[in-house]
């Protein structure tokens, strides 16, 4: 017989699978590189000779044409490694984005809408192994 202020198992698996779900990271991630075709102008030949690997990635406020960099984030510096941490608790009117760039100077980028219930989000970077590239990591709670 159990006594009545002891939970029983089933209540504490209950509790930490309800913990769980709630500080459960969202999975979020940028492609690796995008291919980019050749530009077709008349009268010239055209060649591309490389794809563009993976140079930035950062929250938006809004779609990218609303152009809402977020200029609020802590920063973690470090040599072989670096992050951003964006706080996202506050509204958010038009959406939260995800914004990858693309090339040296993120001649390409690609966004897509995040998740209304994210809080924060950090961005871990690496050097990669072509030049203007990073490895980075993204952890959104």
């Amino acid at each position: 017989m159990s006594d009545m202020n002891t939970p029983t198992i089933f209540s504490l698996l209950v509790a930490a699978t309800a913990h769980a779900a709630i500080a459960a990271p969202t999975p979020v991630s940028c492609p690796l590189s995008v291919s980019i075709s050749a530009a077709q102008v008349p009268g010239w030949t055209s060649s591309v000779r490389s794809e563009l690997f993976l140079n930035s990635a950062a929250p938006i406020s809004g779609p990218p044409e609303m152009r809402g960099d977020l200029a609020e984030f802590t920063s973690k510096p470090g040599k072989q490694e670096w992050s951003y941490t964006y706080d996202l608790v506050r509204p958010f009117p038009n959406g939260k984005w995800l914004e990858c760039g693309y090339g040296a100077h993120n001649e390409v980028t690609l966004s897509k809408a995040l998740p209304d219930k994210l809080k924060s989000c950090s961005f871990t970077y690496r050097k990669g192994e072509k030049a203007g590239q990073h490895e980075i990591r993204i952890h959104c709670v």
